[in-house]
């Protein structure tokens, strides 16, 4: 079993992907890279490429459930930003605000069955936003560039509804009370989710990281596996490709690059890690880390020793807390959902 475990590590699935939806995905990636090429504005290429992202909540359903979703997650994902952005006027709400998102995020993706990525972008701009170095006027303006990245990601969505050979799958209907009903565990996963990233945020601030929401994305991304195994599997893939990505990342950080060199840079090495995540989840961490430092260098400079080792240690520690506070819940479910007959009931009559 073991064999297979750490066999399982290294295989490479066939990958099987949407062609028009990652063409799609990478024509509004460049399109927002340059928009803030051209303004002399990289702001806008940061955090327009953050409402991209949205583009991967993408499926083949009717056209107005795709833009219900599309538009919920939009203002789910803004919703994310402002409420890790107002904790500078309090940084010990920090860990609460990432700790709700989590948590409403998860019950709610579930209920609705809006499949991966989930609630993970809604924890990964409100825990960067916690972190963010701008005053509060500025949180507007930022808020902005983020829905210009989501129009565009809109409008190429319907695009590529309207390119589908297949009909839409069948939405399945019904009210929040029957959906609670149907799936009641969905509060337990979700308190489990938010307890579990507000304890990553308390320690990442604790430990004085250097860019401490690193620890809870990479926490956050451990726990998108489906189970134990896949959670285990994925803590150590993760951090075994953050060594070879952080590698990476040393080169290119290293080489004198133009900023229209470093923007080619990002959209190939997103390119290759969305065909590489359909493949082997290692494989993309070889890409995902080196961009995004190279996408961080847009906007600032960066003392590129220190930010590596933070990188390393940020991720190795979300992962592992990932992976242990998975152990932890699923060994203590097993536990308390043993049977447990206590010989009573009101129906007997006493002796």
């Amino acid at each position: 079993m073991k064999r297979k475990f750490f066999k399982d590590l290294l295989h490479l699935h066939k990958p099987t992907f949407n062609t028009v939806q990652l063409l799609g995905t990478i024509f509004c990636m460049t399109l927002i890279l340059f928009v803030g090429y051209f303004l002399h504005n990289m702001s806008i290429a940061s955090f327009g490429f953050l409402g991209v992202f949205i583009l991967m909540y993408y499926e083949n359903i009717p056209l107005k459930n795709l833009l219900l979703r599309f538009i919920f997650v939009t203002l789910f994902i803004l919703t994310s930003f402002l409420m890790g952005a107002l904790t500078s006027l309090a940084s010990w709400t920090a860990p609460i605000a990432v700790g709700l998102v989590a948590f409403s995020g998860r019950v709610f993706f579930r209920l609705y069955d809006i499949k991966k990525p989930g609630v993970f972008f809604g924890v990964l701009v409100s825990s960067m936003a916690t972190n963010i170095n701008v005053s509060v006027q500025q949180v507007p303006m930022l808020a902005s560039y983020y829905l210009l990245g989501a129009m565009v990601a809109i409008i190429m969505a319907i695009i590529i509804h309207f390119t589908e050979k297949e009909s839409p799958m069948v939405i399945k209907e019904g009210k929040l009370y029957q959906r609670i009903h149907e799936d009641p565990n969905v509060f337990i996963d979700g308190i489990f989710y938010g307890t579990t990233l507000f304890f990553a945020v308390y320690l990442s601030y604790g430990l004085q990281l250097q860019n401490p929401y690193w620890m809870v994305v990479s926490c956050a991304a451990i726990l998108q596996g489906d189970n134990l195994r896949a959670v285990m599997q994925r803590n150590v893939q993760r951090i075994f490709g953050t060594i070879i990505g952080i590698g990476i990342a040393a080169l290119l950080l290293n080489t004198s690059l133009t900023t229209l060199q470093t923007i080619f840079l990002i959209v190939i090495l997103f390119t290759t890690s969305q065909i590489a995540m359909r493949s082997n989840y290692a494989l993309s961490a070889f890409f995902t880390t080196p961009m995004a430092l190279l996408l961080s260098s847009l906007t600032k400079e960066l003392n590129v020793p220190t930010l590596l080792q933070y990188r390393f240690v940020g991720i190795a520690l979300g992962s592992l807390l990932g992976a242990f506070s998975a152990w932890l819940i699923t060994t203590g479910l097993k536990f308390y959902n043993k049977s447990f007959d206590l010989h009573e009931n009101f129906d007997k009559e006493p002796d």
